[in-house]
């Protein structure tokens, strides 16, 4: 039967005050056929609830842990929001864990699977974190004896920073490398190569740029960096700014390990030829 205008508006408001005054709201009502049935399959998160009581705020709650580990492990994000989302990941694991016990044991078995799958992802993601944060260390410690690295040393710490900053790293060199030091890779899977340029004095001119741009195509790179301890010259940085290369000298180096330091980082000496 169609229903137009203020009959199906009156209709509607009937459904909705006798669903609100049915016991167990938050559960699926009992007519409507299978599409109501579906959408009212888990019940909104309540992050202040202290438990889980039913099947559908079960529900509600993997679908949040779900999205808040997603959001933990794969985003930037601020000291105060990495906070959040790890306080709020250990609540509703609690609390599902409290809940799970309470069910018979095929119940459990059917959600405790799915459980098991985000607390792999959990384990893998905070590990992943630890290993960036121990490489950040080790480049903040290394930056400060810029000067007295040799040339194979400051490739070590340039390849340290790029770990530190969520890339998979592949160290290159030797006679085959073609102009690239190391090989980078993204999350997302695009690829990069770095050179790395030891001078403590000196300028990095354009006629470099223009030789690293052939191996960024040659090993079809989306992306190159060119880093140096030395700086760059007014025609490669034109020349940089209109091709897939990013410059990076002394001063950008210190801003790249307090990045991977965190926000709160502070560099109190830099190297003292900067």
């Amino acid at each position: 039967m169609e229903c137009l205008g203020p009959q199906c508006a009156a209709m509607l408001l009937d459904w909705l005050r006798a669903r609100a005054a049915t016991p167990g709201g938050d559960e699926p009502p009992a007519r409507g056929g299978p599409t109501q049935g579906l959408l009212w399959t888990a019940a909104p998160y309540q992050e202040d609830a202290p438990a889980i009581r039913t099947p559908a705020q079960l529900a509600g709650a993997l679908e949040h842990l779900q999205y808040a580990v997603f959001r933990r492990y794969q985003n930037q994000l601020t000291r105060a929001e990495r906070a959040r989302l790890d306080n709020s990941i250990d609540n509703a694991l609690f609390k599902i864990d409290r809940y799970l016990v309470q069910l018979d044991p095929a119940a459990a078995a059917r959600a405790e699977g799915e459980v098991r799958a985000l607390r792999a992802t959990i384990r893998e993601g905070r590990e992943r974190v630890e290993r960036q944060a121990h490489q950040a260390r080790r480049a903040d410690l290394k930056l400060a004896q810029l000067a007295t690295l040799t040339a194979e040393s400051f490739e070590e710490f340039v390849a340290e920073l790029f770990e530190a900053l969520g890339y998979e790293v592949e160290p290159v060199g030797g006679s085959g490398d073609e102009g690239a030091d190391l090989r980078l890779r993204r999350a997302d899977g695009q690829l990069a190569v770095v050179q790395c340029k030891y001078h403590k004095r000196g300028v990095v001119g354009s006629p470099e740029l223009q030789k690293f741009l052939g191996t960024i195509h040659h090993t079809l790179s989306h992306k190159g960096f060119f880093v140096t301890t030395s700086t760059f010259s007014i025609a490669a940085e034109k020349f940089a700014a209109e091709h897939p290369i990013e410059l990076i000298d002394g001063p950008r180096l210190v801003e790249l390990v307090q990045q991977a330091l965190g926000p709160k980082a502070r560099r109190q000496t830099e190297p003292a030829w900067f």
